[in-house]
């Protein structure tokens, strides 16, 4: 008996340290941000920020368009193709498969270098996208 309560007992105790995956994603994303951001700029894209929204359970991706693709333009008469970009990466990031698995939204905002008020493009990509 006193081995069956104490498992309980530490059970509950262990249980308890165990955060929730919504709490962890909160904690990775402001923990990326503030060691990371904003990123180096590769391929014309630099990563401002990251962000978790708990209430749509979606990782916000705070980024910028730099160079030649800081273009509306440019974004706009690529749409489609950008999107399929996004989804792919998302699709094949194993970084991402407890998020994924669990069902979680992957937003992407993306503001002007040039202009940071501009949104030039936003995203959100949900589990029936990239499953």
């Amino acid at each position: 008996m006193r081995k069956v309560a104490l498992f309980v007992i530490l059970s509950l105790l262990l249980g308890g340290c165990h955060k929730s995956l919504e709490d962890q994603a909160a904690e990775e994303a402001r923990e990326y941000t503030r060691k990371n951001c904003p990123t180096p700029i590769v391929n014309n894209t630099r990563t401002d920020s990251l962000a978790f929204d708990r209430s749509t359970r979606t990782i916000l991706y705070y980024c910028s368009f730099c160079g030649p693709f800081d273009d509306i333009e440019l974004i706009n008469n690529n749409r489609k193709s950008l999107g399929e970009s996004i989804v792919k990466q998302i699709v094949e990031n194993e970084g991402l498969r407890k998020l994924k698995k669990a069902g979680f939204n992957f937003k992407y905002i993306v503001h002007s270098q040039k202009n940071p008020r501009q949104v030039l493009y936003t995203q959100l990509v949900t589990p029936k996208e990239y499953r």
